[in-house]
């Protein structure tokens, strides 16, 4: 583990949803002009069943998502694998580094009580949307992540295989927009996102990066902000994550 733990911080995050999330944005002054547009999708292979949705790279603790930005930015593409063993990672992937374009982290996850390690890698690039049709789009537009050779490989480490690759399908998109706002209070930079999912789900994440020795007063200073103006974040067992796959994915199959 003393690989993967070499330069990893903890990611400290809270998260509230509905209504809620409506009011935190406008206690905390986050102004949609102030902040950065982001438009969101993933890629799963779900079915039904019976009344649940299942999410077989989700339930696998995969995440493939993209977010093109609305004013000019590099997009991303990222390949997640949360939770996982830092030790059993390939041994090339033990220990953040980064390159042109790309950056890969280990990193711890906090959310209340639970606390996993996540693995991320992230390429940035000009990506065409996904389109949801059979073939590729007019744009250029392809329904299979254009993954990077590297991003396979992760992918490979976790079991992914080329066939289910194929049977992927884009869902989204997800309206997002992004913030660093500055809070004294908090002493770590805050990272703040708010998803929109169709007309009825929102949440609003805030997250702080802390050094391990740190990542519990950060915790804190989170959850005492949130107080602060009269909210409290979801319990920890509330995926933000799955919940919009979940949505996402009834929405594609009910089609």
């Amino acid at each position: 583990m003393a690989d993967a733990l070499k330069n990893a911080d903890v990611e400290v995050k809270s998260t509230v949803s509905d209504e809620a999330a409506e009011s935190a944005r406008r206690l905390l002054g986050l102004d949609a002009d102030d902040g950065k547009g982001l438009t969101v999708y993933f890629w799963e292979n779900p079915w039904a069943d019976g009344d649940d949705i299942r999410l077989p790279l989700s339930e696998a603790g995969v995440i493939l998502r993209l977010r093109k930005a609305a004013k000019g930015d590099a997009d991303d593409l990222t390949v997640k694998l949360r939770p996982c063993v830092p030790d059993a990672l390939p041994a090339d992937w033990r220990a953040n580094r980064d390159g042109k374009d790309w950056e890969f982290k280990v990193e711890e996850d906090w959310s209340g009580r639970n606390c996993v390690w996540a693995a991320s890698l992230k390429v940035e690039g000009d990506f065409a949307r996904p389109t949801t049709d059979a073939g590729d789009g007019d744009d250029g537009g392809s329904r299979q992540p254009r993954l990077s050779k590297e991003q396979e490989e992760l992918l490979s480490s976790a079991g992914v295989t080329d066939d289910e690759l194929e049977d992927l399908v884009p869902l989204g998109p997800v309206q997002a927009i992004k913030w660093k706002p500055s809070r004294r209070d908090l002493i770590h930079p805050l990272t703040a996102e708010f998803w929109s999912v169709g007309p009825d789900l929102r949440f609003l994440e805030l997250s702080l990066r802390a050094r391990p020795a740190d990542a519990s007063g950060a915790q804190d200073l989170l959850e005492r902000a949130l107080l602060d103006v009269g909210l409290e974040s979801l319990s920890p067992q509330a995926s933000k994550t799955r919940s919009v796959l979940t949505a996402l994915a009834r929405a594609h199959l009910n089609r």
